[in-house]
């Protein structure tokens, strides 16, 4: 399984890249045509699922509204390939780049959004009273 990361380097800068472990240790990516690995890096995660992410079309350097920055105000963008304003991802040692790819962006309209099977963990709940004021 590979992970969206991101390194920050005084040499290289922000860079957003993939993290397999069975890879090693390191976050890989690609910059001036070389595929790089950063030992510090950070995991891009969404724990609980609570952002509403989906991917969107997208070509030619153009990114969709909600777009997820891989790096702050950086404009560099979580994408993914599906087939220079493109698309770059490390592949042994090299770096290719897609004319049309997907950005993975975050919904924030509530109309377009759907909570199902919502549990709660009572167990580590704490039983409380206080008087009430009038």
């Amino acid at each position: 399984t590979e992970f969206v990361c991101s390194t920050q380097t005084p040499t290289w800068g922000c860079n957003i890249g993939a993290f397999d472990p069975e890879r090693g240790r390191g976050c890989v990516f690609t910059l001036a045509e070389q595929e790089l690995s950063s030992p510090e890096f950070r995991l891009l995660l969404n724990p609980g699922g609570f952002e509403a992410l989906s991917w969107a079309d997208a070509s030619f350097g153009r990114t969709p509204a909600g777009a997820v920055e891989g790096c702050p105000r950086s404009d560099l963008f979580v994408g993914r390939s599906r087939d220079q304003q493109a698309l770059f991802v490390a592949v042994q040692g090299g770096e290719v780049w897609y004319k049309w790819y997907q950005v993975l962006v975050a919904r924030h309209d509530p109309a377009g959004l759907c909570i199902s099977e919502l549990r709660y963990n009572g167990s580590a709940a704490l039983h409380r009273a206080e008087p009430a004021e009038l």
